[in-house]
């Protein structure tokens, strides 16, 4: 399990020489303690907005209403996981996010041919859908959350600590790291090689986070999705 905002804080000022150790953190009015609750919030919002974490990826689902083109978002949204978007009631997978200059091609019915596949775009953030839906259909994603932390009283994912055994989504030896040389800067001190050391490490982490698939290059049939290469939509067989 991750550490806690308790066991996290703590082990950052245990590396730093100094510096007396607080035994709660989140509500103290203790100084050092007030400090370093605003620091660790800080790490984890830089931290979830520089790099796509395979730990915040969170798959949403709703269902269209005939009639309705635009859904809201998942109140965390920060960002699509890329090409994760279905249309599980038809099981075909939806093409976007479509460029505003293709969304107004779309619009336009001028030269769009008659299809089945769906289209979706971000709009006044906003999830719209094209065409216009005319049944109930379920619609899935995977979406990368702003909710970092997992909340100790009811395991919900939040975006900032509530409690000392709250506990973080994001790797725990980076927040350390991270909240080391910003305790550090926020005292006036020398923080370079602290700093240096988080960005090593931050790096190392983002470079294989969830790993990587092989690219290929003819690309999934948008009807069929992953792993179907080109094959035609219809006429299989003789």
């Amino acid at each position: 399990n991750n550490m806690t905002l308790l066991t996290t804080s703590q082990k950052a000022l245990r590396g730093l020489s100094g510096f007396k150790l607080p035994s709660s953190f989140f509500g103290n009015a203790d100084l050092t303690a007030t400090l370093v609750v605003a620091l660790a919030n800080e790490s984890g919002q830089d931290l979830e907005k520089e790099c796509r974490w395979q730990e915040l990826v969170t798959e949403y689902t709703f269902a269209t209403v005939s009639g309705t083109a635009t859904y809201a978002l998942p109140s965390a949204f920060r960002a699509f996981a890329n090409m994760s978007q279905w249309d599980r009631t038809n099981l075909w997978r939806m093409t976007g996010p479509t460029p505003p200059f293709v969304y107004q091609w779309l619009k336009s019915g001028i030269s769009v041919w008659a299809s089945n596949n769906r289209w979706f775009a971000l709009r006044g953030n906003l999830f719209t859908i094209y065409p216009t839906p005319t049944s109930a259909d379920t619609i899935a994603f995977d979406y990368y959350s702003k909710a970092w932390i997992t909340k100790q009283l009811d395991s919900s994912n939040i975006t900032e600590w509530s409690a000392d055994l709250d506990t973080a989504r994001l790797d725990e030896d980076l927040i350390t790291a991270d909240l080391k040389w910003r305790f550090l800067q926020a005292k006036g001190m020398p923080f370079e090689p602290e700093y240096k050391r988080f960005e090593s490490l931050k790096e190392a982490l983002q470079s294989d986070n969830g790993g990587r698939g092989m690219i290929d290059l003819n690309g999934p049939s948008p009807r069929m999705g992953v792993g179907y290469g080109n094959l035609p939509e219809t006429g299989f067989g003789g």
